[in-house]
């Protein structure tokens, strides 16, 4: 599916055998019929989301419609996410809502990734990491967690030849959904570990300064939304936690934690401490 967002990003990998991709794309592997997630995914991904807004914007935005998100922070002229207020499922105004986009105060996603932020070295991982040179204040949207859509099938399939090199990205993102007395459940897979976006070399954190949100524009498929946790300084590491709440980064293996926090658990997070696999 063409998306009809204007996403504004412009950040590359300094690798150049990885593809960057400024959103989520349906992975390409070719599909015998006998994967019903990923046909299921593969119809998901080509649907439109059609519940857009009637409303006019006023000072005060999207908010009947949708919910209150976003606010606005002065300090930093910016929307950043309303942690008091915000709903678990999120939904920001898209191209079927009748608002007026640069009034809008529920397009903060869809617009890309912040500026500033700086791929590095990091000598706490020892690996790469994602800096940001200025100030972060609480609830500001960092990036997308962008990579390929698969299904669990194909997320075993690759795990078995990323852990050969250690060079995994895969994540889960897990929403429990409560409607009434009805419970249910469901999960995204994104892999970002050959073509993905700079929110691939986000670090682990037992005590991290970031949080991860979904959140839905114009497809049934969520984003995987990294904001930030609390107030980040200038030249701070960003990092989330792999397993906070209801995401897995897909691992077999306990490796060791380098986060070096004060609730550190020892071991990263692995699949099998949530039985994904």
């Amino acid at each position: 599916m063409t998306s009809n967002l204007n996403v504004s990003d412009f950040y590359e990998h300094e690798d150049r055998s990885l593809e960057y991709v400024l959103e989520n794309i349906l992975s390409d592997q070719s599909n015998d019929g006998s994967d019903n997630e990923f046909q299921h995914l593969q119809m998901e991904y080509n649907s439109i989301l059609l519940n857009g807004c009637g409303c006019n914007v006023s000072q005060f935005g999207c908010v009947e419609c949708h919910g209150r998100n976003y606010k606005w922070f002065v300090e930093t002229g910016e929307l950043v996410l309303d942690t008091d207020n915000s709903v678990d499922l999120i939904y920001e105004c898209s191209p079927s809502c009748k608002c007026e986009p640069s009034k809008c105060t529920n397009r903060l996603v869809q617009k890309g990734p912040r500026a500033k932020l700086k791929v590095r070295h990091s000598n706490l991982f020892k690996c790469k990491g994602l800096f940001s040179s200025d100030h972060i204040p609480k609830g500001g949207f960092i990036c997308e967690y962008a990579g390929e859509i698969i299904s669990r099938k194909q997320a075993h399939n690759r795990l078995k030849k990323y852990e050969q090199n250690h060079d995994n990205y895969i994540l889960f993102m897990t929403e429990r959904i409560k409607e009434g007395h009805n419970k249910s459940s469901t999960t995204t897979i994104i892999d970002p570990t050959k073509k993905g976006n700079i929110g691939r070399y986000l670090n682990h954190s037992c005590d991290p300064n970031c949080e991860i949100r979904s959140v839905r524009i114009d497809c049934p498929i969520p984003k995987i939304a990294i904001f930030a946790k609390r107030d980040i300084s200038a030249g701070e590491e960003l990092c989330f936690h792999y397993n906070e709440g209801n995401e897995v980064v897909l691992a077999r293996q306990r490796r060791i934690c380098l986060c070096g926090s004060g609730n550190c658990t020892g071991y990263m997070p692995y699949a099998s401490d949530s039985g994904y696999l």
